[in-house]
């Protein structure tokens, strides 16, 4: 059994709709769908959650939001019209949202509604059962998911039914009030569905023909990758090379079930299968995909003898969490320890960050470098072969770039080089012809 979400690009307008319909013709394993809101048509289109949110923005203001929400009603009616649906019925749902809109409903209902109007449409032109999220999706009055809870509900629920249609991004808390994931949050909930059902494959149908192993606004060729694993994907997605939300991760990787990403208008296309173990057929490539980040800041503090002061490093990371501030990475020395951190969220607290960590640890010296970027280079098959570290250091040397830090992930699936940010796309070029296009 499959389960599929389409997402906003998949839905935008009745030709599509017929593009998922006969998308799910295609394999009669597919019998859960889960949807998102309706995408944009062009690029000068807007998307259907957008204006609902625009819609509530004014309504809190006391301003008029008829012009967004006559372009929210027109799309569904055209839709429905389209599809020969008897717009009655959609007619009355925009009805209850725009009174609620009026008397002061949440953001999270209002922007909720997307997903919901799309799900009901689609479900009454399949002629399939509707499931709504707010039943099945559990969060806490924190607003945080309860995944347990979560996934009791939807088998319960989805058992009844051979076949339906769920709406995905939002549930609702014990007291019934909508709550919703961050946007794209569609794919947890078809990602929840999946692990809910055991399902045997979880496909996430979108506008882009699976996962590429660069950023094609930088390597304009940059392959398809037909398979990675789990523990790839978290690697490459840390560093915003992402076709689908972080959180969806979880679920179906904890319940083993393979993530297929997939094209809705290019359905033929076998797209990208994120596996939890990859099975080794042939040579497995040192480096599977290439992405990087600007943005980094480095804190360099000197001490002599730092090694033998216990504690050194606690009281510097104390500093940071007080001010609510992660650090991304932390190489250290015997005399030196650097700490990486996001340049925007240090530089509005910066001055008082470094007075609280000289007062902290006393070192001898501190030092920030700012525009770093860092680049990863992710792949299964890194460690496995002699020399990749040498090639990849030598691809970036020829073109001139110096090499400001390098880590290797304890996982062994990374390595990770920062570079000044003006060289981070001709770090990924050199690296990328090293060890891909060969």
């Amino acid at each position: 059994m499959i389960v599929a979400k389409f997402g906003g690009s998949s839905l935008a307008d009745a030709a599509h709709f017929h593009m998922v319909k006969d998308i799910l013709a295609l394999e009669p394993r597919r019998r859960y769908v889960v949807v998102s809101a309706p995408g944009k048509r062009s690029d000068t289109d807007q998307k259907i959650t957008d204006l609902l949110l625009t819609c509530h923005n004014k309504a809190q203001r006391g301003a008029s939001f008829d012009a967004e929400f006559a372009l929210v009603t027109e799309r569904y009616q055209d839709i429905a019209r389209e599809l020969e649906i008897d717009d009655h019925i959609i007619d009355s749902e925009l009805m209850e949202v725009k009174s609620a809109l009026q008397t002061g409903a949440s953001i999270s209902y209002v922007a909720s509604r997307g997903e919901y109007l799309c799900a009901k449409l689609f479900a009454k032109w399949m002629n399939l059962p509707f499931v709504d999220a707010k039943d099945i999706v559990r969060f806490d009055s924190l607003g945080k998911l309860n995944q347990a809870a979560t996934l009791r509900l939807i088998k319960d629920a989805l058992k009844k039914h051979r076949k339906a249609v769920i709406p995905g991004f939002y549930g609702a808390d014990e007291e019934s009030n909508i709550c919703t994931f961050t946007r794209g949050g569609s794919d947890v909930s078809g990602a929840l569905v999946a692990a809910a059902l055991d399902a045997d494959l979880y496909e996430n149908w979108t506008d882009v023909t699976g996962f590429r192993s660069a950023d094609p606004r930088i390597i304009e060729d940059a392959s398809y990758i037909s398979s990675l694993t789990y523990r790839e994907l978290r690697e490459l997605s840390y560093m915003g090379a992402s076709v689908m939300h972080e959180d969806a991760v979880f679920p179906v990787r904890n319940a083993g079930i393979p993530t297929s990403i997939r094209n809705t208008a290019n359905p033929q296309h076998p797209g990208t299968l994120i596996v939890h173990t990859l099975r080794q057929i042939g040579k497995l490539p040192a480096v599977t995909g290439i992405a990087g980040r600007r943005g980094f800041t480095t804190i360099i503090l000197e001490k002599m003898k730092m090694n033998d002061e216990i504690g050194f490093g606690r009281k510097v990371l104390s500093v940071l969490e007080k001010h609510c501030i992660n650090f991304e990475h932390l190489p250290t020395g015997i005399d030196a320890l650097c700490v990486m951190v996001n340049t925007d969220a240090l530089n509005s607290k910066r001055t008082v960050i470094m007075d609280e960590i000289e007062a902290a640890v006393h070192p001898d010296a501190i030092n920030v470098q700012e525009g770093i970027a860092l680049v990863a280079c992710v792949g299964a098959g890194l460690f496995k072969l002699h020399g990749t570290i040498a090639r990849l250091f030598t691809a970036v040397a020829e073109q001139g770039i110096t090499i400001r830090t390098m880590f290797q992930a304890p996982s062994e699936l990374s390595i990770i080089i920062g570079v000044d940010e003006h060289h981070l796309e001709s770090a990924i070029k050199a690296i990328y012809d090293a060890f891909i296009r060969e």
